[in-house]
């Protein structure tokens, strides 16, 4: 949508009424395509090509206000036609937010927020999964588990059939500390109702140790929040221990923002280009890295809900050879959101604006990223604490980093 018609669908309540009375007015075409309303306001012949186009809106919210069986409020009303209007691409990561909710949503960024502490994501299926509790937060304290399926809150059916909806959960789910919530979550088959009491939640979203003797663990949950701060001070501290080997752990990851993986990716790969974006008019925009990059053996770990960022992380370390992917297929999610802030009353748009690419050209849009080495995890969710005894993904990474120290064939080597 062009910013011109951003900027009269913001007026077209006052340009609708004049647009209407036709029976009492008439606007003149002047001799510069303009038109003129009674008050003497002119505006262009696009503008009120639009206006016309747009008047059956007015006509419906009118009906519905003088007729419907009780009284409506016309800002619901409006609302409705602004999330319809976003609804009607059928794009899951395009969608309108409310003053409040632009609020919640930069709160969840900064990993400090009142709620439950969960991150949850969209499966194919259409559900909305719990994929990650976090540490020391309401949510542990109640018992909900990563691969929880959410199907109900405080009652209220819902699905994550589109990005809409799944909002509209996180934000009934999401309230002031001291009160609370009942989630309704399919588990190993069988319904059970949690309630959990909301709380203060401040969470960071990667973490990083040293594991196995001698292999530096980073795991991002997401790029966002302090993500890109904790990750360069893992990279610092590895580089100082000479660890042998580094594992990025990616799975469950749902992406995030384009320059802290950008930023990140720049930190582990050597010159080139990390991943591309292109809009609907087919412009180009690159993103490089430099010949500065920490040279460590690199395994990274993936999974069916590592998506967006991470795929542009685990491809491009694919494109350069740079390390060795192990995990399962990933979401399939190759384009770029835009927000749009509507500065009048601090609400918003997050609209697709481009798709993204690796060097070797392949967008992971609906196929995501192939593994290197194949591997389905056993015994369930993955670990929120590092142990290869109980994560055969994990495992698999540690062999793969101390065969390639020790100078042996790497596990993709026949």
């Amino acid at each position: 949508m062009s910013k011109h018609t951003l900027r009269t669908l913001a007026l077209i309540w006052a340009a609708v009424m004049i647009a209407v009375i036709s029976s009492t007015a008439t606007l003149l075409i002047s001799g510069r395509s303009q038109l003129r309303a009674p008050d003497e306001t002119r505006i262009s012949e696009e503008d009120y090509a639009l206006i016309q186009r747009y008047s059956r809106l007015d006509e419906v919210r009118r009906t519905m206000l003088d007729e419907y069986y009780h009284e409506l409020d016309e800002e619901t009303l409006v609302l409705g036609a602004i999330r319809g209007m976003a609804a009607s691409v059928e794009d899951p990561y395009t969608f309108y937010y409310t003053s409040e909710e632009m609020t919640r949503q930069q709160e969840n960024s900064s990993g400090r927020y009142q709620g439950i502490g969960t991150l949850l994501e969209n499966t194919a299926e259409g559900a909305i999964q719990v994929v990650r509790v976090y540490p020391n937060t309401p949510a542990e304290a109640a018992g909900l588990r990563a691969g929880d399926v959410l199907v109900a809150v405080d009652g209220i059916a819902i699905s994550g059939a589109d990005g809409r909806t799944y909002n509209e959960a996180v934000n009934m789910i999401r309230g002031e500390g001291g009160t609370s919530v009942v989630l309704t979550v399919v588990r190993d088959g069988a319904r059970r109702d949690i309630t959990v009491e909301r709380g203060d939640v401040a969470i960071s979203y990667a973490s990083y140790q040293v594991i196995a003797g001698n292999l530096g663990y980073l795991s991002i949950t997401q790029f966002t929040g302090d993500a890109e701060k904790v990750v360069m001070e893992a990279l610092d501290t590895f580089e100082a221990q000479k660890v042998a080997g580094l594992i990025i752990d990616l799975r469950n990851n749902p992406g995030g923002l384009l320059d802290q993986v950008v930023n990140i990716a720049d930190r582990l790969l050597p010159k080139g280009v990390i991943v591309y974006i292109k809009d609907r008019d087919g412009t180009r925009e690159d993103f490089y890295s430099d010949e500065a990059m920490y040279d460590v053996p690199l395994v990274v770990l993936v999974n069916d809900m590592s998506a967006s960022a991470s795929e542009i992380l685990a491809s491009a370390v694919q494109v350069f050879g740079r390390g060795t992917i192990i995990g399962t297929n990933t979401y399939g999610k190759g384009v770029v959101q835009s927000l749009k802030t509507y500065p009048e009353d601090g609400a918003g748009i997050q609209l697709t604006t481009s798709q993204y690419y690796d060097g070797n050209d392949r967008s992971p849009q609906g196929v995501g990223v192939k593994p290197d080495l194949e591997l389905a995890l056993v015994g369930g969710s993955v670990p929120l604490e590092p142990d290869p005894a109980s994560d055969n993904q994990l495992a698999a990474a540690i062999d793969e980093l101390r065969r390639q120290a020790s100078g042996g064939q790497s596990v993709l080597t026949p």
